[in-house]
């Protein structure tokens, strides 16, 4: 069976290790001057280093040619070499993961701890994921990590720093570790390409390392996966067949189209995009991605496609479509709205969304004069809902500085807020008993950004909510049931003709006026 790619090329010595560079420079000076610690703690996500350097550390502790001053391990005496075979008896690699309760610390450390190494100076512990523990085991384990004996060094590894006994913490040195930037990440993919003697093209490299999101380890199996092809020249094609496709070409043009305010050829590409079975999640992702790096450019003085202003307001744009994607009938939509709210401006995009070129998604909106169905879903059957349905057609675009400067969008939908409107009314019921009364006459029109539009048929009914503290119940209550809070704007809209009559039934019966 061959080897993997990450363990053949496991750094040996510790100039060879990606970065980390703060956590290696202070463990190498340790090593070299004699001062080490008793116990170390290394944090951090998984696959960055921490189970590597634990190793070189126990490594160049018991090599047998390293002299006083140095640091490195020689890799060539018995201890190294038995160490790199895995026959070097005083390092006892322990995974808490399956080795959680309290008698196998018992049976794997605190014995053992006892016995003087058997072949080297140290008999170091390494714990992986020792946030998997139960307490009764970390118990067991802190008078011994509080004392240990001068031949022992613990080395504990988490992923999840916050599960960690604050007992335990304040016992080691604590060392937290980095994911690895992408410049650093590429150049040792493309080293370990160059030794495989595979040529794999660039944007390969970019897409493995994008896909890893700063886990070396798992760019180095995606690197595996992709030389396992055979070929000795590995191109994005040939790459495809392992690795998920990327849009980073698409982005590219669909951003030279918003420079260009192209708002046909924008909405025809994401249209073929979708027809061909394209992730319009992925695709939003990788949008958000490239504007994001397009704004710390522009930041930075860097050469940049937009103006700062430009790329934030359009950050703001997707970031809200992306929340929305999911919840619509048309993945496609949000995404679509905002880049044509993004082309057209703020104050331009209602009147002129009439003369746009239709896309496939925004024609499948258009309703179906035999079945009454829009884009699949039932047409308004009332007048009122007719109403309802041209107010929110009509909304005003986001205005970005309002949420910038006081509350970030909303993300949930006009028709998540309709359906649990009574919940909301409910809420306010448990402080005051009168609102609810009045809240539950009205119903939620329109979401533009931060604030949601609520109408009332009276305006007496909406005067309630002129109260600051009527207005702050009420916005509670929201927060509460759709876990963001937004800023309420009441509207008075005439009641139907149906609500008219109920409302004469309940003046006839209790001799009152409408007011």
């Amino acid at each position: 069976m061959s080897e993997t790619l990450y363990r053949k090329y496991r750094p040996a010595r510790f100039e060879d290790v990606a970065e980390q560079e703060h956590v290696v420079k202070t463990i190498q000076n340790q090593i070299a001057s004699g001062t080490l610690a008793h116990a170390y703690l290394f944090s951090g996500s998984r696959g960055i280093g921490k189970t590597t350097i634990a190793r070189l550390l126990a490594k160049a502790v018991n090599c047998l040619n390293r002299k006083e001053g140095e640091s490195e391990p020689c890799g060539i005496c018995d201890h190294c070499l038995a160490f790199g075979d895995g026959r070097f008896l005083d390092t006892v690699e322990i995974d808490a993961a399956s080795n959680t309760g309290v008698d196998n610390v018992r049976e794997n450390i605190i014995e053992n701890v006892r016995f003087v190494p058997q072949q080297g100076k140290y008999k170091v512990f390494v714990i992986d994921e020792v946030h998997m523990l139960s307490a009764s085991a970390f118990n067991a384990l802190l008078k011994t990590l509080e004392e240990p004996p001068a031949h022992v060094i613990f080395i504990l590894a988490t992923t999840e720093l916050h599960k960690i006994p604050a007992t335990i913490v304040s016992r080691c040195q604590r060392f937290d570790f980095h994911k690895i930037a992408a410049p650093e990440m590429v150049a040792r993919l493309l080293s370990i390409s160059k030794k495989e003697g595979v040529e794999v093209d660039d944007e390969v490299l970019r897409v493995i390392v994008k896909i890893s999101e700063g886990c070396l380890r798992d760019a180095e199996s995606l690197l595996g996966q992709v030389l396992s092809l055979g070929d000795k020249h590995i191109t994005a094609s040939l790459a495809s067949l392992i690795l998920p496709v990327t849009t980073i070409t698409l982005v590219r043009e669909i951003i030279d189209l918003l420079v260009k305010k192209d708002v046909g050829a924008t909405l025809d590409k994401i249209s073929a995009f979708v027809v061909d079975g394209g992730s319009i999640k992925h695709f939003t992702d990788e949008l958000i991605e490239e504007v994001r790096e397009d704004l710390m450019n522009s930041i930075s003085g860097k050469q940049a496609v937009f103006e700062s202003v430009q790329a934030r307001r359009l950050l703001d744009l997707l970031l809200t479509a992306r929340g929305r994607h999911s919840l619509s009938a048309l993945p496609q939509l949000p995404l679509e709205l905002a880049l044509v709210e993004f082309m057209l401006g703020d104050d331009s995009v209602v009147r002129e969304t009439a003369n746009l070129p239709v896309s496939s998604s925004i024609a499948a909106m258009q309703p179906n004069a035999a079945t009454g169905n829009i884009g699949g879903l039932v047409a308004p059957r009332s007048a009122s809902d007719v109403k309802i349905v041209a107010v929110e057609a009509s909304l005003p675009p986001l205005n970005i500085a309002d949420n910038i400067n006081s509350v970030m969008p909303i993300t949930f939908t006009l028709a998540e807020i309709q359906d649990k409107w009574e919940r909301c009314c409910d809420k306010v019921n448990d402080l005051n008993v009168s609102l609810p009364i009045t809240l539950r006459t009205g119903k939620p029109i329109a979401i533009n950004g931060s604030k949601l539009t609520v109408s009332f048929p009276y305006a007496f009914h909406a005067d309630a909510l002129k109260d600051a503290k009527n207005l702050r119940l009420l916005e509670d209550a929201i927060a509460g049931v759709m876990m963001q809070r937004p800023i309420i704007v009441t509207e008075v809209v005439a009641a139907s003709a149906k609500e008219e009559a109920a409302v004469a039934l309940l003046t006839d019966a209790f001799g009152g006026n409408v007011v």
